[in-house]
């Protein structure tokens, strides 16, 4: 009988604290975290947003290295633009400071409409996996939910590029330049302070669901 008795205390101690991992408070969010910024400084979040829903960006003056042809038989410089890759002439220029409009480009939106059905089971399963352990759950989740974000970015097509832009870039990708962008899709598991809120509006310092 003491034998059971210590089993079953066992059992209910190992139940009380799967209670506890599960009531702990852990919040995940995914998207563009506080912190991540473009090389010259600007907020990764505020571009996202604009992005998502439109308007206008100042761009900071700033140097650029620019990409040309030239003929080595003549010398002569060409007067288009090139890839790095194929040019053999390079040449730096200051960039004043000037402002662009983007078009609406909702991807954000778009994964959730879309995703966020399958969300619930999945939490669920991935509790059942791990244990109940919300941490390993949420974890999971957010790596999940980093790629339908980053699948959403690369798979978007409208608005459609102006045709100079796409002849500049190579490719027809609205949202993929650098790759700054997609690559800052990030995810944070935490307690409480983190609130959970759709991507923000204007100079937001994080974008996040």
């Amino acid at each position: 009988m003491a034998g059971k008795i210590r089993g079953s205390d066992a059992f209910r101690q190992r139940l009380a604290q799967r209670a506890k991992n599960v009531a702990t408070g852990k919040t995940l969010k995914v998207g563009f975290l506080a912190g991540a910024t473009y090389p010259e400084g600007m907020p990764v979040a505020m571009i996202a947003a604009v992005n998502e829903f439109g308007g206008s960006i100042t761009v900071l003056a700033r140097e650029q290295t620019l990409h040309f042809r030239a003929n080595p038989r003549t010398g002569k410089v060409g007067t288009r633009f090139v890839k790095a890759s194929k040019a053999n002439f390079a040449q730096s220029v200051m960039i004043p400071a000037h402002t662009i409009t983007v078009s609406p480009r909702p991807y954000f939106r778009t994964m959730i409409a879309s995703k966020s059905a399958a969300w619930s089971g999945a939490i669920t399963s991935l509790m059942q996996q791990n244990d109940l352990d919300t941490r390993a759950a949420l974890e999971a989740m957010g790596e999940q939910i980093k790629g339908q974000l980053q699948e959403a970015i690369r798979e978007l097509t409208s608005s459609p590029l102006a045709k100079s832009t796409i002849k500049r870039k190579g490719f027809d990708k609205p949202l993929i330049d650098s790759s700054h962008m997609l690559n800052s899709v990030d995810y944070a598991v935490g307690i409480h302070e983190f609130t959970r809120h759709c991507v923000a509006r204007g100079g937001s310092s994080e974008s996040v669901y």
